[in-house]
């Protein structure tokens, strides 16, 4: 399907040919569950968060480009925004608020390195269930706007929807998670997939505004469509 990557569901029962299983190593978080604590309580105490940006636009504790440690934040964090890479943003927003009101627990703009010892990055957002009736509600409703979007997406880029494990680093439980990506369409190039980015990540975030996951809804592959 055009502007999408297909896969096999391993979480949602196998009827969805749209989410596939993507281990990330590393993919741990300090404490998952003191982390949706603070999610679900806006007026709990925050901790400051050390955010220093890189002059290719990363922003985590170091300010250094490629993949460092990062404060989690969450909405009711005085730095919330200030966390967020800007190209990504509108995502994100898509993401934590309205309809959806998901936890995030990842997210990145993507970035064309100067270093060649850098692979360059990729735009991303990560999404931590709360429950696994959240994860099937929200991978479906995810499927259905990544068909939805797939007409308006350039050519260069493709929108991928994957799954894997969380893994909390004080209790070592994994924590199944959903991984929405814009990643270079094969044959695509570094400057082309770029150029297009920003085009393609109006046309997710558009998807995402249309759909509501608060009802138990087959995805996109099983309903034919991206429709409400």
């Amino acid at each position: 399907m055009t502007g999408t990557e297909e896969g096999t569901a391993t979480v949602t029962g196998g009827g969805c040919r749209t989410l596939a299983h993507r281990p990330r190593f590393p993919n741990v978080m300090p404490d998952v569950d003191e982390f949706l604590g603070r999610w679900n309580a806006p007026a709990a105490p925050r901790r400051p968060a050390r955010l220093r940006r890189s002059r290719e636009g990363n922003i985590n504790t170091v300010g250094l480009p490629g993949i460092h440690e990062a404060d989690d934040v969450d909405p009711g964090h005085p730095q919330w925004r200030a966390a967020i890479e800007d190209g990504v943003w509108p995502l994100v927003a898509a993401l934590t608020t309205g309809a959806w009101r998901l936890a995030t627990y990842d997210s990145c703009e993507g970035h064309a390195y100067r270093s060649e010892s850098l692979a360059p990055g990729r735009r991303r957002v990560g999404v931590l269930p709360r429950s696994p009736r959240e994860f099937t509600r929200a991978a479906a409703a995810l499927c259905r706007s990544v068909r939805a979007a797939a007409p308006a997406v350039p050519a260069p880029v493709r929108i991928t929807l994957s799954t894997c494990d969380l893994t909390c680093g004080r209790s070592g439980r994994h924590h199944p998670v959903l991984d929405l990506g814009l990643e270079p369409a094969p044959g695509a190039g570094e400057e082309a997939y770029f150029a297009a980015l920003s085009t393609a990540t109006e046309a997710l975030a558009a998807a995402l505004l249309a759909q509501r996951p608060t009802a138990d809804r087959p995805c996109g592959c099983a309903a034919g469509g991206g429709g409400q």
